[in-house]
């Protein structure tokens, strides 16, 4: 397949609605059924919900990885054992408040100059959800064009919450996306490339550069904006690494949840904007998606940063969704956007792994309904201009 076409056919299958990620569900099969009968027609890929020990996002990492590694020492750890789903104290990023009993923290021990993570169990997860989903669109239970959808949490995501030690970040981050690198592997082992899509979150590195020059946390180094962004932004230039052409891989600029979302104050989609032009330039692949998600009551300003993108043919999803309001709300979003960009897909403001298992139909519901407004729009759009 030529290249240009290879691009279109990616542009084609990156689907009108995007499932950011987790879902409150108990196992795979069931995220795979509801979802595929929600919006199953609608999406490109389907992830597994991120169910178990990885509801919690980037705790699987210390539960599975760091805790166990011969050659970290732990610093401090969580009163119960586990970072709480829900704290139940104010978290908000470079605001004062005790985290003692909330962090799960490592060091590299006395001497340890190289690290090597040989698992981080990221790959045997996806390819058991794999065997579920494969067997659920077999059995029309998820529509044949659909592929499977795995993420994995960008760089400082992984690392720098966890190391309280920021001299450690260089041989633990070439660590970690040495391992990434290693779990594709492994997936692709088991899952054909053109059936899977791979998804990078970067949470920690937009909490952290939305404060601009302030601190997100106590232990990060003080860096004015522009030293942040490229801390941040190196790990653009090696995540892309073993993703083969035929897989879907996309990006979700992350405001966070863990104690209410957005963790911090989001004016417009600048930031956004200005990591997705950086992802694009410093990839030596394909894009094929990027998500940004969308405060519930945005003005015209808040778009207008997406006159901005450098992006090519790479689709954009936009985080129009919010399932607590109705579909008249989702309209004046919709609308809103439209009168930056022509085109672009649908979605949550992120996972939904935090929100109350008793919310999960409305969230569906409210896909459901966004998707058939959007479809209704583009409809009219369409015989207005015939008829002029």
């Amino acid at each position: 397949m030529a290249c240009t076409e290879r691009r279109q056919a990616s542009r084609a299958a990156a689907g009108e609605v995007l499932l950011v990620g987790s879902m409150p569900f108990d196992t795979v099969e069931e995220v795979f059924r509801a979802c595929g009968s929600a919006v199953g027609d609608g999406l490109a890929c389907l992830p597994d919900g991120e169910v178990g020990d990885r509801r919690n996002w980037t705790e699987y990492l210390p539960l599975r990885t760091f805790a166990s590694h011969p050659d970290l020492e732990e610093v401090r750890r969580p009163r119960a054992g586990r970072i709480p789903l829900f704290p139940d104290q104010a978290v908000a990023p470079g605001k004062a408040q005790d985290l003692e009993g909330l962090l799960w923290q490592f060091r590299l021990r006395p001497g340890v100059t190289e690290l090597v993570f040989d698992d981080l169990h990221y790959a045997e997860a996806a390819i058991d959800s794999y065997a579920v989903f494969r067997r659920l669109r077999d059995q029309g239970a998820i529509p044949a064009h659909v592929r499977f959808q795995t993420g994995f949490p960008g760089s400082s995501s992984a690392i720098e919450e966890y190391f309280c030690a920021p001299d450690d970040w260089p041989v633990a981050k070439r660590a970690y996306q040495a391992a990434v690198r290693s779990e594709i592997a492994r997936m692709l082992a088991a899952i054909p490339a053109h059936d899977l899509a791979i998804q990078f979150d970067f949470s920690n590195e937009v909490v952290d550069l939305s404060m601009g020059d302030g601190i997100a946390q106590p232990w990060l180094p003080e860096q004015d904006t522009e030293e942040k962004f490229a801390r941040h932004v190196a790990s653009l230039s090696e995540l892309w690494r073993g993703v083969p052409d035929d897989t879907l891989l996309g990006y979700h600029w992350c405001y966070g949840t863990w104690g209410g979302w957005p963790r911090t104050d989001m004016s417009d989609l600048g930031l956004c904007v200005r990591l997705s032009n950086e992802a694009v330039a410093r990839s030596g692949r394909r894009i094929d998606y990027v998500h940004m998600p969308v405060v519930r009551r945005p003005a015209d300003a808040f778009f207008a940063p997406l006159r901005d993108l450098d992006i090519g043919d790479t689709r954009v999803f936009l985080g129009l969704v919010h399932h607590e309001e109705g579909v008249e709300a989702f309209r004046a979003r919709l609308g809103r956007a439209r009168s930056q960009l022509d085109d672009f897909g649908i979605a949550g403001q992120c996972g939904y792994g935090r929100v109350d298992s008793a919310e999960l139909p409305a969230v569906l519901d409210a896909h459901r309904e966004s998707l058939d407004e959007l479809r209704r729009s583009r409809t009219a759009e369409r015989e207005a201009r015939r008829s002029t």
